[in-house]
């Protein structure tokens, strides 16, 4: 299924896309890298919508499956490396390494399928790291009866649900004052770290809480801050909903001098185990002799709003989750390996489920 040269191959590829820096609203050099290697591996159909995902075909089948992985990362820049064995570089892990893997296994796939009943439809989707603003885009044109989400899941994760996630603004404004007397004023400072130890007071158990930025006062010693902003990311566990955590914060942020907003909230989702596209991948695993492993992240997903599609879908992929968006992102060409095998074979498992009569959409 995988020779010598199409390994090769595949190592370049991810080499490629690694050395292409691309973080979110930048994807566009990316995005050309992979559209001449999907020519080379015989995609058709390849076209970059208005948003800026990448679409490539194979086949023209009345069913259809998605592959779908992000080629934007998050900022900061590591000089990419590969060593023979691995591959370091921003992005190897989230999620260049499961979208080639992807790239290579739907070409592979296509040699032992009828793409005349089902056709593969590779997307390379921009702005993951943002507000998924790709993925969204796909909601109004993307016609797919099976979807595989490429994240990665450590090859033997079958991801069947996220966590939702909200933004938190946190803005305080007060008078100010002299240092010499901060028993007179409030500060902006301390009204922020209050802010927040309420919260975590508050949802902690449940939900969970990160402050991703803080910012109050100045330089100058002798003045009490009149202003402060945080940012917090929080993460809604599955069963809670956006209204809830709404009316958490509404009864229980009471500070006059701070105001309070959510921006870019996504819902938590979960799908069954026994959808088509899930049980495809571990059937795949399973012949590779992996043991499946379902799990519900606790990151957020492109899987949540692709859902709105199909019911059919899931999230796999090589690649140790944990070391998303860190220094360390690295990833070995065993797993990388690995995960080409995987996904190339749930194509082929759910082309068989289809010739025996599977009815989902």
């Amino acid at each position: 299924m995988l020779n010598a040269s199409m390994k090769s191959l595949a190592v370049e590829l991810l080499l490629d896309l690694v050395k292409t820096y691309s973080p979110t609203y930048r994807e566009d050099k990316a995005i050309r890298v992979l559209e001449d290697y999907t020519r080379r591996l015989k995609y058709n159909n390849i076209t970059i919508d208005s948003t800026g995902n990448l679409i490539a075909e194979i086949g023209s089948g009345d069913k259809s499956i998605a592959l779908v992985g992000h080629i934007d990362t998050v900022r900061g820049y590591i000089k990419p490396l590969f060593n023979g064995n691995e591959i370091i570089g921003r992005g190897v892990v989230d999620a260049k390494g499961p979208l080639a893997a992807m790239t290579i296994a739907g070409s592979i796939a296509s040699n032992y399928i009828d793409t005349s009943t089902l056709k593969i439809i590779l997307i390379a989707s921009v702005g993951e790291e943002g507000s998924s603003y790709g993925a969204r885009s796909l909601l109004k044109t993307l016609k797919a009866d099976y979807i595989i989400v490429g994240e990665p899941t450590n090859i033997t994760g079958i991801a069947i649900g996220c966590k939702g996630s909200c933004r938190l603004i946190v803005k305080c404004n007060t008078t100010g004052g002299h240092t010499a007397n901060p028993e007179l004023y409030i500060s902006a400072c301390r009204e922020i770290i209050e802010v927040l130890e309420s919260i975590e007071a508050l949802l902690s158990r449940e939900y969970t809480i990160t402050p991703t930025y803080v910012r109050c006062g100045s330089s100058i010693n002798n003045i009490i801050p009149r202003n402060g902003i945080m940012i917090v990311n929080i993460r809604i566990p599955i069963g809670k909903s956006i209204e809830d955590l709404e009316e958490i914060l509404h009864k229980n942020i009471n500070t006059p001098s701070c105001t309070w907003m959510l921006r870019d909230c996504s819902m938590p989702f979960k799908t069954s185990p026994s959808n088509t596209t899930a049980r495809a991948i571990s059937r795949a695993l399973a012949k590779l002799g992996l043991k499946p492993r379902y799990v519900v992240k606790s990151g957020t997903s492109d899987m949540t709003i692709l859902s709105k599609i199909t019911n059919n879908i899931a999230e796999n992929g090589p690649g140790a989750p944990e070391l998303s968006h860190t220094d360390n992102e690295a990833m070995s060409i065993d797993d990388y390996i690995a995960g080409i095998r995987v996904y190339a074979n749930a194509i082929i498992e759910l082309y068989n489920m289809i010739k025996l009569g599977d009815k989902s959409r």
